[in-house]
């Protein structure tokens, strides 16, 4: 299966929140993603490309999905909420909804064992 990029439509599809932002800093963020995925396997590259530009267009408050660092609480007329302070604190991939998914994708991608060997030589 031959990997395709994904693009601002294929995010929005994905992640609803993202359905009212303008396509230029989604398609900065989907270029950005794919230069740092490169290794992922293309079963699921796309998936990550589209986690990871969704949590930095998170991280800089486009979209939602993430917690503002430092709020516990949050009044808006009759609505409320109260965060916990382990939460407010979450920084990183941690921080959003979207980063948390690239760290699960990029654990199937490369967890496991890992060996380092290096062949013997011969002997003189």
């Amino acid at each position: 299966m031959a990997y395709n990029a994904p693009s601002a439509y294929d995010i929005r599809a994905r992640y609803p929140a993202f359905v009212d932002i303008d396509d230029a800093p989604i398609n900065y963020w989907l270029a950005e993603a794919s230069e740092d995925c490169t290794l992922f396997p293309e079963t699921i590259r796309a998936k990550a490309v589209m986690a990871y530009a969704a949590h930095r267009l998170a991280e800089l408050g486009i979209g939602g999905g993430s917690v503002p660092q430092g709020v516990t609480s949050f009044k808006s007329g009759t609505f409320s909420a109260t965060v916990s302070d382990a939460v407010a604190g979450l920084t990183g991939f941690d921080a959003t909804v979207y980063g948390r998914e690239f760290v699960a994708l990029r654990r199937v991608a490369f967890a496991g064992p890992r060996m380092a060997w290096t062949p013997p030589t011969a002997l003189d």
